[in-house]
């Protein structure tokens, strides 16, 4: 059915919290916490394959934002597939994350939080809502990628794998299971660090806590290096760096960590001489190719 303005307006306003800035149509566009011109920067950055008639499976896809522009592009059948976010009474959880913050504590795991439903899917309510204000075929899964059983799914020409390996508390893991659902390319956007004068060493920064963010469900980044051999290990034959450490935009650097001391065993050294300058954070893609 065809929507007025006012009736996309109003069921916009009914989802607590958007995190994709999604066009509804007639110049409705929802409040997401990114917005649209961060939006058409990351799709460019991407630099997304064409996709005309092939499938497309967006993993952890919330709001839905890349699923339906694999859909406006062409794709013949795309699947979002989502539970933790999904699963997430976002309004408290955002409220609840700002007290944690300005009291300097860190915040209890999403699945230990009061604001956790997996039942009721709170977080589900933008794609939804998008789904039907769209008349999308966008087909919905509720799993969790590294829990569930991948093989019904099958397996896609494209895999979107987008803001999602630094969140899981096994990486190589996750790549072996991207590796498995992907016919021909997955596209691998992620957190990731340079650490000036180890750049020719794969290596990956540890966030035992919430240091990243103040997200505790942030693990793992890493840097070029062992990106591109973490695809390699999963059984990608090749990886194209899209945007690497070389090609990274100052404009998204998050931060540069500098640590004055680090134990090792009942040694402490500066690593203000150990390393040349401070960790730089960006933000990495591959096209990771089966």
């Amino acid at each position: 059915m065809t929507f007025t303005k006012e009736q996309l307006h109003e069921m916009a306003g009914k989802v607590p919290f958007w995190f994709h800035s999604i066009d509804l149509g007639q110049g409705v566009v929802t409040k997401g916490w990114k917005s649209g011109d961060h939006l058409k920067d990351e799709l460019e950055s991407l630099r997304l394959p064409d996709l005309s008639g092939k499938s497309v499976l967006d993993i952890n896809a919330w709001d839905g934002f890349y699923s339906f522009e694999a859909e406006r592009r062409g794709a013949r059948r795309v699947v979002a597939l989502d539970r933790m976010m999904w699963a997430m009474e976002l309004g408290g959880w955002n409220r609840y994350w700002q007290e944690c913050k300005d009291q300097g504590k860190v915040p209890l795991p999403f699945q230990s939080s009061p604001f956790w439903h997996p039942e009721t899917l709170p977080g589900k309510a933008g794609f939804d809502v998008a789904h039907k204000a769209l008349a999308s075929r966008v087909e919905s899964v509720v799993g969790d990628f590294m829990e569930m059983d991948i093989t019904p799914l099958g397996q896609f020409d494209v895999v979107f794998y987008l803001g999602s390996l630094y969140h899981m508390e096994n990486p190589l893991a996750a790549m072996r299971r991207v590796f498995e659902v992907t016919a021909e390319v997955a596209i691998i956007e992620t957190e990731a660090v340079i650490i000036p004068g180890h750049e020719a060493t794969a290596l990956f920064e540890f966030f035992p806590t919430n240091e990243l963010n103040g997200d505790v469900s942030n693990w793992w980044a890493p840097n070029e290096k062992a990106l591109v051999g973490m695809c390699r290990a999963a059984g990608f034959t090749r990886v194209d760096v899209i945007k690497g450490a070389a090609s990274r935009s100052t404009g998204n650097t998050l931060s540069a960590k500098l640590r004055s001391t680090v134990g090792y065993g009942l040694r402490e050294f500066s690593l203000r001489q150990q390393r040349p300058s401070a960790d730089i954070h960006y933000r990495a893609t591959v096209h990771a190719w089966k």
